[in-house]
């Protein structure tokens, strides 16, 4: 039985298993969870998707050439206090973000916020269900234990969960390993008797971090430094630089 299917069944997403297949999936225009065509959908109805369609997005999401997960991070936050802002302010740049990571959860959230505090209930009600159902996807990928952790796109976006959805305070913050070695973001919601532990995936973010940092290691290995005449400290690229 194929992902999609036992998705809808059970809900039983295995990030070692079923994310490195929806990856896969996400670069195959003849699949149905081809990136390009799943975004496009979204962007126009994105509150009516599946569960299993949106974590299949969330998936293609990683590999998109628009995923830089660290960088984004100042602008996520932004959003989170979307009603903070001007709504022409928020507007001036979700057009272009949108279209490039449709997926995202703060930006749905700032803009349910934004067209809220505007009185346009249309577009109010249709970014708040899109919110709802991401957090909602989020959910059905594990339980938030250390075995069975919760699969996010964005390293801050267990805090969205915590704090815009579950509408609680969170408490201690770090990280660590789930059981499989697979780097998460390990935060404390705080609800009372009943506050627990929770870990979110972050590994794909952890990767695309690491290749950075790679190349920027490779180009300076590429660098060869020299001293003039002077003894004054100088950069000479290699040959072919």
């Amino acid at each position: 039985m194929g992902f999609v299917s036992n998705l809808i069944l059970g809900q039983n997403f295995d990030y070692q298993i079923d994310f490195k297949k929806l990856v896969e999936q996400s670069k195959d225009s003849l699949s149905e969870n081809y990136y390009e065509k799943l975004s496009a959908e979204f962007v126009k109805n994105g509150e009516n998707f599946s569960k299993d369609k949106v974590i299949a997005l969330m998936a293609g999401q990683t590999a998109s050439k628009f995923y830089d997960a660290y960088g984004m991070i100042d602008m996520e936050r932004s959003y989170q206090v979307a009603d903070r802002f001007p709504a022409d302010t928020i507007h001036k740049y979700a057009d272009q973000f949108i279209n490039v990571y449709p997926i995202n959860f703060s930006l749905n959230y700032g803009l349910w916020k934004t067209y809220e505090k505007e009185k346009d209930k249309e577009n109010a009600e249709k970014f708040k269900k899109r919110f709802e159902l991401i957090a909602e996807s989020i959910l059905s990928t594990g339980n938030g234990t250390r075995e069975k952790p919760y699969f996010v796109i964005s390293p801050i976006d267990g805090q969205v969960l915590i704090r815009l959805y579950h509408k609680k305070e969170i408490g201690t913050m770090g990280s660590g390993d789930d059981v499989n070695g697979n780097f998460t973001d390990i935060l404390e919601l705080m609800d009372g008797e009943n506050s627990r532990t929770l870990y979110f995936v972050i590994d794909h973010a952890m990767g695309l971090l690491r290749q950075q940092l790679k190349e920027v290691d490779e180009k300076e290995v590429e660098d060869e430094y020299e001293t003039d005449e002077n003894g004054k400290v100088i950069l000479k690229k290699k040959k072919g630089n």
